[in-house]
């Protein structure tokens, strides 16, 4: 180091090479015959709060070999630099690594929040300018699609066997999904999904190589058909739930079931009247003081002045038959109207909110629990009661209303072990069983297919698959010819271990990456952060 300069936001230092010998580039050859000496100014790590610059004095040499095409060369310190770099190595392995991590804006804000700013394109120049390192053709490769921009998806291809991603591709075709196969043979075995696209797109790219089915997607299509079948018969879901509506209305009550069978009494709710708000509180002041004054025959102007309050809040006060707090319900509640139902209720003693809610249900009350459960919470309790009192509550328990089961709920119910359902879910199931009989062979086949991906039994495929193609449902036949059709990756999920979970826990990776760049990045970029990130 010959100087040392030092400014209010800036180190320099001086230096000299002592180098004596130089290797051409191009030829190779040493030299020591010294052309010239030139500086080469270079930024570096900075120094606290300081940038710190170097001004490095390297030389020029003759090439003493007549056959090269270079006559002049300059001396190389890779270990310091690169040729015509401006930066030394550390402060660009510094930008990459923060270029990597944070991407181009927000990376660059890091940077210069550290004394070393950059320019946001210039570190993704940075970052497509070291790419990534290629890396060897799995033999077992996962492939799934993402949404890369609205209506324009793309491919990730994951090597399960070391678990990272091995390219990140812009389309979901079978064509592209060919092209890279055919580019990069020695996949052995794919794992995918039942997308029309990647299997052909296997089949044309990689003929030789055995394709696996996801068990995971095997079930949703499973579930899917299942519920587009019960969809169908919404009226035998609705007649079924009605049965069983029904059936429960006749069954005794529950206090009859209790002494019956001698069960302990269900306690009241351990539930504390809630402090009132100071809004709350000054409101509730405020309007006694306007039901007071209007009795001694204030005006309404009059009162509004007085208390400081708008003419309108008056007269909506007066309006009131008894303080309600709508700051947080704009329009009435649905409850409102069982209003008086409820409060004599509540006064007797029926505090248990659920029971209220089936009685008001009894009524014709449309709402849900959470409905009434909202009005009712902040009562106190009666006079008279505690929370920790043991009796047993005064009205009469009416026993849960099932209601019609959505497509999505029968489709579970079907799919589930009939011995392991509750009591209402039992009755429902054998109400609609006894409705539409067809469902009976649809529920055993759906079952049989769920434990069959469960245990890995591979020899019950195809006899299954033999039953399912003779079952009366449409969608049943069609599920199973679509899986006669891809018999042999059907059997591999049942016998191979791999499956495209991974590769969906790397799509949630990549979205992450693709949210942090605002969704504006190209997909070169995208597709390097995510390869250099595994």
């Amino acid at each position: 180091m010959q100087q040392l300069q030092l400014s209010s936001e800036e180190l320099t230092l001086v230096l000299v090479s002592v180098q004596t010998e130089g290797s051409c580039p191009v030829c190779k050859q040493s030299s020591r015959q010294v052309h010239s000496t030139y500086v080469r100014t270079l930024q570096d790590l900075p120094w606290g709060s300081l940038h710190l610059q170097l001004r490095v004095q390297v030389h020029r040499f003759f090439c003493q070999n007549p056959d090269c095409v270079r006559n002049i060369f300059t001396e190389r310190l890779p270990e310091l630099m690169e040729p015509s770099a401006r930066r030394t190595n550390r402060l660009r392995d510094a930008f990459l690594t923060i270029g990597w991590a944070l991407g181009g804006r927000a990376g660059a804000r890091q940077c210069a929040a550290h004394a070393r700013p950059i320019c946001a394109s210039t570190l993704l120049t940075l970052l497509r300018r070291e790419g990534v390192t290629p890396t060897p053709t799995p033999r077992v490769l996962g492939v799934d699609d993402w949404s890369f921009r609205i209506h324009q998806a793309g491919t990730l291809l994951v090597d399960l066997e070391r678990h990272r991603p091995i390219d990140v591709l812009l389309g979901s075709n079978e064509e592209v999904f060919a092209t890279w196969l055919s580019e990069h043979p020695g996949v052995e075995i794919i794992s995918r999904d039942r997308g029309a696209s990647y299997l052909k797109g296997a089949s044309t790219g990689a003929p030789q190589a055995k394709q696996v089915l996801d068990r995971w997607h095997l079930c949703k299509n499973l579930e899917e058909v299942l519920q587009k079948a019960l969809a169908q018969q919404i009226d035998v879901l609705r007649q079924a739930g009605q049965e069983v509506k029904e059936g429960c209305q006749e069954q005794p009550t529950a206090p009859a079931r209790l002494a019956q069978t001698g069960a302990k009494h269900r306690k009241p709710p351990r539930r504390k009247a809630p402090s009132p708000s100071p809004q709350r509180a000054w409101q509730l002041t405020v309007y006694h003081q306007v039901q007071t004054l209007a009795a001694e025959g204030k005006s309404h102007r009059e009162i509004a002045s007085r208390l400081q309050v708008h003419p309108q809040t008056v007269r909506k006060y007066l309006g009131l038959p008894q303080f309600v707090d709508r700051r947080h319900s704009p329009s009435p509640s649905r409850v409102e109207p069982y209003r008086a139902y409820l409060q004599e209720r509540w006064e007797q003693g029926e505090v248990m909110i659920k029971t209220l809610w089936h009685e008001i249900q009894q009524q014709g009350f449309p709402g849900s629990y959470g409905s009434v459960w909202k009005f009712l919470h902040t009562w106190p309790l009666p006079a008279g009661m505690v929370s920790s009192a043991s009796s047993l509550p005064s009205g009469p328990y009416v026993r849960s209303t099932p209601t019609t089961r959505t497509p999505r709920q029968t489709m579970w119910l079907l799919l589930r072990d009939p011995e392991g359902l509750q009591e209402t879910d039992a009755a429902y199931r054998q109400a609609l069983l006894r409705l539409a009989p067809s469902l009976e062979n649809f529920s055993t086949l759906g079952r049989e297919f769920l434990q069959m991906i469960k245990k890995r039994e591979s020899a019950a495929f195809l006899p299954w698959l033999a039953r399912a193609k003779e079952c009366p449902s449409e969608e049943m036949r069609r599920f199973a010819l679509g899986l006669e059709n891809e018999a042999a990756a059907a059997l591999g999920a049942l016998t191979e271990p791999w499956s495209t979970g991974p590769v969906e826990g790397q799509i949630t990776r990549l979205k992450l990456l693709k949210r942090q760049m605002y969704g504006r990045a190209n997909i070169d970029l995208l597709r390097l952060r995510v390869l250099h990130a595994a």
